[in-house]
């Protein structure tokens, strides 16, 4: 994959959709029995995690992880647990939960490219906010950063 031609604005929108697919596909699912009942709340749980990084809102929520020391949600390995633990349980919902398993399979993987290919980007999008305290006041002023490289 060629990634000199990455937009975070695309590939955040792509994640959050993925995310927000498998909250709702959890929801269906929710409570026709009690295992599935567990396992749509383990996805819905980690999805909205997951979805509010991606879109870096609400701020505040943001700040509290930085500054409670839960930081391991904006990196690799987070990352890793959430995607893996929500992969397993879709799986688990049947035909379209198989196929957005697939999928978040694959952003995951694409998320690993990120990482290792362009970490600049896997930081912009997965942990920088305008809030965030340890990015100071540089990062306010240029605004809302997108990676368009030619």
């Amino acid at each position: 994959m060629d990634y000199s031609k990455l937009s975070t604005e695309t590939l955040r929108l792509l994640f959050a959709a993925t995310y927000a697919t498998d909250f709702c596909l959890a929801a269906i699912h929710f409570g026709k029995t009690y295992l599935e009942g567990v396992a749509a709340s383990i996805v819905m749980f980690f999805s909205l995690i997951m979805l509010s990084i991606t879109l870096q809102k609400p701020g505040s929520f943001m700040i509290y992880l930085e500054t409670t020391e839960k930081e391991v949600a904006f990196t690799w390995m987070g990352r890793l647990v959430a995607d893996a633990l929500i992969i397993l349980f879709v799986y688990s919902f049947g035909l379209p939960g198989q196929i957005m398993a697939v999928v978040t399979l694959v952003f995951f993987l694409v998320t690993l490219g990120i990482a290792k290919h362009r970490p600049d980007i896997f930081r912009d999008l997965f942990r920088a906010h305008e809030q965030d305290p340890s990015l100071g006041e540089s990062y306010q002023d240029q605004g809302n950063t997108s990676y368009n490289i030619a």
